[in-house]
């Protein structure tokens, strides 16, 4: 068994699942399904990863 480096953008997915999965305001409303939960935390954990993920595909 080799140890399985985690990079810095699947350390911050990690992070907004964890965040989503535990957050009440980012769960979904299962009587209106259409409208998306607003959550600035998600938002900015989300922001995070993209930038990091961006920065890890172009190299």
């Amino acid at each position: 068994m080799t140890a399985q480096t985690t990079t810095p953008a699947g350390e911050a997915f990690v992070a907004l699942a964890d965040h989503c999965l535990e957050c009440a305001g980012c769960k979904v409303d299962l009587d209106r399904p259409d409208e998306t939960p607003e959550c600035p935390a998600a938002e900015t954990l989300y922001r995070a990863w993209f930038i990091l993920w961006r920065e890890e595909v172009r190299r």
